[in-house]
Formats: C-alpha cells, structure tokens, sequence
C-alpha cells in the first residue's frame, strides 16, 4: 500500500513537471464563419492581430473548415502583412486537402485543413492585420464553413 501511495506521488510529481516544462508557443488565432458558407474572394479576411512587447519572428498557419462536400483538392490563398493601411509583406498559404478516394466516415460533419506555416517578422508595438484572399478561379468557393488563422511564437 506504501509503495502504490508513493508510485502515485512520483507519477503525479512528473505530470505537473512535463506540464510546467511545456511552452505555450500559440500567440493568436481566430476563425471567421463564411456566411451562407461560402469564402467570397472580392471579401478579404481581415485578422488584426495583437502588438507585441518585442520584436517576434512568428509563424502563420490558415485553417480552412468546409463541409464533406467540397469538391476541390487545394485552396490556394494569400495573405498580406498589413501595418496600418500599408502592405508590409505577402505570402502564399496553400492548403492542400484530403486526397483519399472513397466514402466518408458516417457521421463525419466537416473537414479541417491547415497550410504549412510561413514565417513572418512583427516589430515591436505595431497593429498589424493580415488580409486573406484565395485565389481560386471559381468564385464564390461553395461549403466552405469557416477561416482562420493561427499564429505562433
């Protein structure tokens, strides 16, 4: 019982260690829901994202939510680095999407997709936003449910 107790106590001890050891490397995200699920390209996105205390080098993700039905294989989007009114820097963020062939999981609602993260450089104390386009051809993209980003140290 001695042994089980103290076990317990060292189990417990390295959790809270692997926990306080672990950093948070998430500084910002937010997804947008698309009205009537559609990402409408002459409607930019716009993220404004939180100045920070000191210069950052950060890494931006595009998360795209959009139903079972989407019928294309990528999206192929832009963002741009705004510091106020004035572009500072622009970068592809291309999604590639589920390529398996055959039927959905029953059940299966929606379908999230990340691009590969792109680097950026923030300033310290500057209000930037990024603008979010996607270039595809077709125009509204029909069932797709939400946009967002995810920014990380």
């Amino acid at each position: 019982m001695k042994r089980t107790h103290t076990y317990l106590i060292l189990i417990g001890i390295l959790c809270l260690t692997l926990l306080t050891a672990c950093e948070d490397s998430l500084y910002y995200t937010l997804y947008q829901d698309m009205p009537e699920q559609q990402w409408d390209s002459n409607e930019p996105l716009y993220f404004n994202i939180p100045p920070t205390e000191q210069e950052m080098d950060v890494a931006v993700t595009l998360g795209v939510r959009t139903t079972t039905l989407f019928r294309y294989k990528d999206i192929v989007a832009r963002a741009e680095l705004l510091d106020n009114d004035s572009v500072i820097s622009s970068i592809p963020l291309n999604i590639t999407l589920y390529q398996g062939e055959g039927t959905i999981e029953e059940g299966l609602l929606m379908r999230e997709n990340y691009s590969k993260p792109q680097a950026l450089h923030m300033q310290a104390n500057h209000n930037y936003a990024l603008r979010v386009t996607h270039l595809m051809r077709l125009n509204p993209l029909e069932e797709v449910q939400s946009v967002g980003i995810i920014v990380e140290k």
